[in-house]
This record gives C-alpha cells, structure tokens and sequence, in this order.
C-alpha cells in the first residue's frame, strides 16, 4: 500500500488518481478542514487518514501496513508573515514522515522537493542535479525551507531509508483557485492588465504524478531529479492561459522597479484589510530570473518526454472548468 501526504494538494490529487486508476491500494492525509472536491468520484476508493504532519501520533496510525510513501505535503508561500509555519511544516513535518517511515521499515520514499532548493549562483544559467546550495540573495525562505527539508531526506537515506527526491519547477495543473501555481489562471481570469519581465520553468503535474509513483517502485535511490518540461516567458505563458479561457490576455508590462513598488504597496493594503495578493517582492525578484532547469537525467533514465506547454495550459483550463 502506499500512502500520498498532501493528498489534496495540486500534486497529491493526481497522484491518487493515477494510483486509483492502476488499482493499487492507496492511504490519503488530509485534515480535518481539507477540500477532497478534486478527488470526489474516486473517494470512495481511497482510504482516507485525518492527521496532520507535525501530529506524530496520529501520523504514527497511518503508516500501519504501508510498504511506501510519497510526501507531497508541504507549504508555499513567498510571503515572509508565513516564514515561521512554513518552516515549521515544511521541515519538521518532513522529519516526522521520514522518522515513522523508518520506524515501519517502509522500502521507498519519495520526497516531493522544488527546483528551489538547488544552487543557483546568478541569472542566466543552466542547473542540474549537481548544483550545490550557496547562500544567495536568490534564496526564498520557501527555498531555504525546502533546502532544508532535503537534508533531513539525505541524513535519512544515510540512515538506510531508501529515498528518492523529486525536483519539479513550476507546476502546470488544477487546483484551488487561490493557491500554488494556479493563481496565474487565476491572474488571467480577473483580466488582471499586467505581466511581470522574465520567465518560467514549468512542467505539467501529471507527468510529476507519473514519475513520483514509477520511482516509489524503481531501484534506483539515493539520487535527485529535475522535473521541468521547458522554459517560458511570462507574457507568452499568460497568452496561452487567455487563449484558453477565452479572455483578453494582460497586455501591459510591468518592469521589475515599479512591481517591487507594486507589491510593497499591495503589502500595506493587505495588513489592513487582510485581503491577500500573491504579488510580493519575493514572487517579483524571482520573475526576474531566467534560469534553465535541466531534466535530461530523468528523461534517459525513463525515456520520458514531458508533456508540451500548451497541451497542459488547455488541460488545466478544461479542468478548472469542469469543477464549476
């Protein structure tokens, strides 16, 4: 049996409906005020666990009779007011899944990680699985969470727990309309005017969820790998979203100076009137950037190719249509 943290997450929805569609034997976390609408037709055939990550003894209850484990749980914020629980869940929560899997003898982990948490030294620059985290001004305290996170999978993997870490960059698919990756279908569909300068690496998340449940069942271990489909602009990513929602794509671009003002402005407002933005200085710096995140490791180990852009932009707007 294998048992998918985070499970209602972007991520851990199609994981478990891969794993369904493959009759295995799956257990799902969720808490108590998680939403398992994505999941609604394969509910019934999911055994569904109430505990959180950081609750080690409930946690301790849903390991029984699993064989292996993918951690998606994790938090996501570019926000610096949700540093401390991010933190916190996304390190500690990490050990406590890694301490139980040793505890139950399970024979593989796989730890859903980000491109974040590699070394990145300047812009314009391809990274690989072999880059080594430095301190940076690049660095998030999302990415130094994650970073961190990974330490722990590696002392693990040292201490004889089988482990796998999977690197995905920006996630291509359907969730909750106000979290992850899909606030930029979000952005687009409010007929939001502006596009940030820079680009993004993306890759589609079913092809995440593909490759996570093949390595929680291959040899291979001790190892990372990059998960990235390709690099895009923002402009040209935001037409593909418009033309598939059948709305007016943002046509004014926004220069890095007066969207770190932007955002800082939008900070005030939020303080008072508590409505949030994911327009921030950190979600801005990062923008900027036009790094290339190298995915040739997986793609000869499994001779995988990774779904086009566009095919994932039309996939993702369907299915957000469909949950209306």
């Amino acid at each position: 049996m294998i048992l998918v943290t985070g499970a209602t997450g972007i991520v851990g929805t199609q994981i478990l409906k891969q794993l369904v569609a493959q009759n295995q034997a799956v257990k799902a976390l969720k808490r108590s005020n998680s939403d398992t609408s994505w999941t609604t037709a394969i509910n019934h055939k999911i055994h569904w666990i109430e505990a959180d990550i950081l609750d080690l003894l409930a946690l301790d209850k849903a390991f029984e009779g699993v064989s292996r484990v993918i951690h998606c749980a994790a938090v996501i914020s570019f926000d610096n007011r949700n540093d401390a629980h991010m933190h916190h869940v996304n390190i500690e929560g990490t050990k406590n899944v890694l301490a139980l899997a040793q505890k139950h003898n399970i024979k593989k982990l796989v730890h859903i990680s980000s491109v974040a948490a590699l070394g990145r030294k300047t812009d314009h620059q391809e990274i690989t699985e072999q880059a080594q985290w430095e301190a940076s001004p690049l660095n998030t305290a999302y990415a130094t969470s994650k970073y961190l996170a990974e330490l722990e999978v590696w002392r693990a993997q040292e201490e004889g727990l089988p482990t796998i870490i999977l690197n995905p960059s920006v996630i291509i698919g359907p969730g909750n309309w106000n979290s992850s990756s899909t606030q930029l279908f979000t952005h687009v569909k409010k007929g939001n005017p502006m596009y940030p300068t820079g680009s993004v690496n993306y890759v589609d998340v079913r092809d995440v969820a593909r490759i996570a449940i093949i390595m929680a069942n291959h040899t291979v271990q001790g190892q990372r790998f990059i998960l990235n489909a390709g690099m895009v602009s923002y402009q040209h990513l935001f037409q593909l979203i418009a033309q598939a929602m059948n709305k007016k794509p943002p046509q004014l671009k926004v220069s890095p100076k007066l969207a770190i003002f932007v955002a800082s402005i939008l900070r005030v407002v939020t303080l008072f009137t508590g409505i949030k933005t994911n327009i921030t200085r950190e979600a801005v710096l990062l923008s900027r950037l036009t790094i290339v995140f190298s995915s040739r490791k997986v793609a000869q180990l499994l001779n995988y190719t990774f779904t086009p852009l566009q095919d994932s932009v039309a996939w993702t707007c369907q299915q957000l249509e469909n949950k209306k």
